[in-house]
């Protein structure tokens, strides 16, 4: 049964929505026909929303036409301000974005205080705004309580209260996720419309995540897609503990860059790089059937240098009868802080707006990559 509240948190929704996405000023009957609301119903939302700071009368030029102007209202960016952090091995780098999504100020700090939660603290306060919620995209293994578990990049976070600790130094609610999630999380929302994918993050080590029916895939313990989890396992031959090893040393990009120019040592290369990965990319693909799979990470950029050689590779692996559909992601390094950014946004939007669950302004933010 749906209750009053539970109606007055919709038609709240419905209006703010609108009138953030408008990007201009609207007259409450603007906003009646695009929400389907009566007059009276906008106008008693408009209120609510007024009060919370996130709309505002607009001044209207006069027209010359007779009787009152009409009444415009505007969506407020400066309600609040949303901040992500993204915790890497040795920087904290923060992403800082008003109320409609536009990027106001980044900053990056070493992660090198005694106490960790220093730094993570001086990320935010040196940009400049406090913020009204703040996501954090975790390097590492995530329990149910949200503390990290397992970390290869910063031990010195297991186990600590992310959450809590800088929710209270910081005044605002603080999301923790792990970092590669995120970063499905937002192709997620800025690729090309699906329920399903499974995101491949490549760099320096192999991560995997997936999005099913819309929401990020944790399971029951939050070890899905923690394919490393499992002792002994090795992605590649020459990988060491995780971390990929190539002919070029710990960077792949020189011999990417020789693949692309035709050197055929270097294509041999990449090909058996592909087929290596693929048996366990294809057991998770027949495991979970996901639209499509989105290749992430600073490998991403080499385009079909890499995927092509990967797409023939899953495909001679399944019996399907229908070709992988692999693509590029859009973001390549800023994926886990803008999909921060946006569960920032989700998360604390009560706080920011006085109403839950009020989505994050997602096209916007794909104008956040660095």
């Amino acid at each position: 049964m749906t209750t009053a509240s539970a109606v007055r948190r919709s038609n709240a929704r419905d209006c703010l929505l609108v009138l953030r996405e408008a990007g201009r000023a609207l007259t409450v009957a603007e906003i009646a026909a695009a929400t389907g609301l009566s007059r009276p119903t906008v106008d008693a939302v408009l209120q609510d929303l007024g009060a919370a700071g996130a709309a505002i009368p607009a001044p209207v030029a006069a027209s010359g036409a007779a009787g009152r102007p009409a009444r415009h209202f505007s969506f407020e960016p400066s309600v609040s301000t949303i901040a992500a952090l993204d915790i890497g091995a040795r920087t904290v780098r923060c992403l800082v974005a008003d109320a409609a999504g536009q990027v106001l100020t980044r900053a990056v700090v070493p992660l090198n205080d005694p106490d960790p939660f220093d730094a993570l603290e001086r990320a935010v306060r040196e940009t400049g705004h406090m913020p009204g919620a703040l996501g954090i995209a975790a390097p590492g293994i995530l329990g149910p309580d949200g503390r990290i578990t397992q970390s290869l990049a910063a031990p010195d976070l297991v186990g600590l209260d992310l959450s809590g600790e800088l929710g209270r130094r910081l005044g605002c609610p603080v999301a923790v996720e792990n970092d590669i999630k995120l970063a499905a999380f937002a192709e997620h929302h800025l690729g090309a419309e699906t329920d399903s994918m499974l995101f491949v993050q490549l760099g320096n080590r192999i991560s995997v995540a997936a999005i099913l029916e819309g929401r990020i895939l944790q399971g029951a313990h939050r070890l899905a897609g923690e394919l490393g989890s499992q002792r002994g396992m090795r992605w590649t031959e020459s990988s060491q503990r995780g971390r990929l090893r190539w002919s070029t040393g710990d960077e792949a990009e020189p011999l990417l860059d020789r693949a692309a120019h035709g050197d055929a040592a270097a294509q041999r290369e990449i090909q058996e790089f592909c087929t290596q990965i693929a048996p366990r990319l294809a057991t998770v693909l027949l495991t979970l059937d996901p639209a499509r799979v989105v290749i992430g990470g600073g490998l991403s950029r080499a385009g079909d240098t890499l995927l092509d050689p990967l797409r023939r590779a899953l495909d001679e692996l399944l019996m399907t009868g229908q070709p992988t559909e692999v693509v590029a992601a859009r973001l390549t390094t800023d994926g886990a802080l803008v999909g921060a950014l946006g569960l920032a946004f989700s998360y604390g939007s009560a706080q920011i707006f006085g109403i839950p669950d009020v989505p994050a302004p997602w096209p916007r933010l794909l104008d956040a990559r660095a």
